[in-house]
């Protein structure tokens, strides 16, 4: 009698850090919310990027901020957009409005579907996903 091989499970789909954005990565697996900020103008950059889109300086500094936001948007993800992410589903994805001015997209923990409001507080945690990424996510406030 032949065995049939069971298929290699899914790889999860993991960010490429870059040299402008690894301090954010390192901070989430510090469990530290890292933003950009331009030298020059003092403004945030996230998505962290070579260029401050306002002044166009290309100086930049680095400054723990708060983990804190309200709940902007949400979507509830039945199909997912990888296989890796199938044992999930239902999962909840949130937009984030952050204390720190910048908005976030990641998951959403500990919140039921139907208790979900625009406006609700939550805070950012962090989820290890290999041995040097961490992702964030959110977690009722």
């Amino acid at each position: 009698m032949s065995q049939v091989a069971t298929p290699p499970a899914p790889e999860r789909p993991l960010p490429t850090p870059t040299r402008e954005s690894q301090p954010y990565w390192d901070g989430l697996r510090e469990g530290r919310f890292m933003l950009q900020h331009c030298a020059a103008c003092g403004k945030v950059r996230h998505y962290p990027r070579p260029v401050c889109p306002h002044c166009f300086s290309m100086e930049s500094e680095w400054r723990e901020a708060s983990r804190d936001g309200v709940i902007h948007s949400w979507t509830v993800c039945h199909h997912p957009f990888n296989f890796f992410f199938k044992q999930m589903t239902p999962y909840i994805v949130a937009l984030v409005d952050m204390e720190a001015g910048v908005r976030v997209n990641a998951p959403l923990r500990g919140i039921a579907e139907e208790d979900l409001r625009i406006g609700t507080r939550v805070r950012m945690a962090f989820e290890p996903a290999t041995r040097d990424v961490t992702l964030p996510c959110f977690e009722p406030a």
